[in-house]
């Protein structure tokens, strides 16, 4: 199911790889495991995510890893491989270049340089990548733990969505509803509201999470502490925003060195999107598709997307609704 050679690799290749999981090979850990850099003695470099102790059984592991190698889409990190050898569950993917979209908005020195044209094109890229999940992936997916940790990207920059080590498969019953399992929340500042009181996992927290990613690329701040905010605010990103626009100095809220370059009104548009996916009601918020479809429209002028196989199985009724949306933001505009 995997392609090319590096699916047969066995754990002593991996170690090797790795200088035998050591800790300056760590490029990120979560929830799930932690990431390695690895490098093959031809020089090739990889990624290998190594999971947390017992958290799959090996046949859940084995049922996964045959859902997952079926998964392919321009916008998702490629999976080479897997290694299943006494309690080590290691999946091997392409390297990425540029390292996860969260070092390069937040790095621990200096400051962000992505300009705007590279952060409209990750946030579509990746929109489209987790909209394919959604809705024409065959079954459809949920990530559940999105974040700008696991947004991915490649030496031009274009973002791969990883880390499905949290994802869940929608109901073949109800597509609307998956469980969360022991309580699971993602990163703190992306999680629902609503997910404290149902401990439901639905698309529309996915878009919640996406939303706060969003907020991140047009603000420049991290979704938990806001450097802009004054010492006497204790909310998130998501909490900020919403006051900020309460109080009508929502045009604050924008990175500073995103401005004045000729592209406000595009980062205007963008900002009413990234807000529209962290309303409170989950009702309120837009599918993946829409946001999609909006996020491409302000990027028409830069020949960012590839048509591609997305969306072939959104329904005329969701079409319908996308275009009342559209329709009706424009009349807000």
């Amino acid at each position: 199911m995997f392609e090319k050679e590096i699916s047969k690799m066995n754990l002593n290749d991996l170690m090797k790889a790795t200088n035998n999981f050591s800790n300056s090979n760590i490029i990120g850990s979560g929830r799930s495991g932690t990431v390695y850099k690895a490098v093959l003695p031809d020089g090739t470099s990889l990624m290998v995510k190594r999971l947390q102790e017992s958290q799959h059984s090996e046949k859940e592991f084995m049922s996964e890893m045959a859902i997952l190698g079926t998964v392919k889409h321009r916008n998702l990190v490629p999976l080479l491989g897997f290694c299943l050898a006494k309690r080590e569950r290691l999946l091997v993917y392409k390297n990425m270049p540029n390292g996860n979209l969260h070092d390069q908005l937040h790095p621990d020195a200096g400051v962000c340089t992505m300009d705007w044209t590279v952060r409209l094109k990750v946030a579509i890229g990746a929109a489209k990548g987790l909209a394919w999940l959604h809705h024409s992936c065959n079954p459809r997916i949920l990530h559940r733990n999105i974040s700008s940790k696991c947004i991915l990207l490649d030496a031009d920059f274009e973002p791969k969505i990883s880390d499905f080590g949290l994802a869940r498969l929608m109901n073949p019953i109800d597509t609307h509803l998956s469980t969360f399992v022991n309580g699971e929340f993602g990163d703190l500042g992306y999680v629902a509201p609503e997910y404290t009181k149902t401990l439901v996992a639905t698309p529309k927290g996915d878009i919640y999470s996406f939303g706060t990613v969003l907020l991140e690329l047009v603000t420049g701040e991290r979704p938990t502490h806001v450097a802009k905010a004054p010492e006497t605010f204790k909310g998130n990103l998501v909490e900020w925003i919403s006051q900020q626009s309460s109080n009508a100095k929502l045009h604050a809220v924008i990175d500073e060195s995103l401005l004045g370059n000729g592209v406000d009104q595009e980062i205007f548009q963008f900002l009413k999107v990234a807000c529209n996916c962290v309303s409170e009601m989950p009702k309120e918020r837009p599918t993946m598709f829409e946001v999609y479809q909006l996020l491409r429209a302000i990027g028409l002028n830069y020949n960012f997307t590839v048509e591609d196989e997305i969306m072939l199985s959104v329904d005329s009724d969701a079409a319908e609704n996308l275009e009342e949306l559209i329709v009706a933001r424009e009349g807000h505009n």
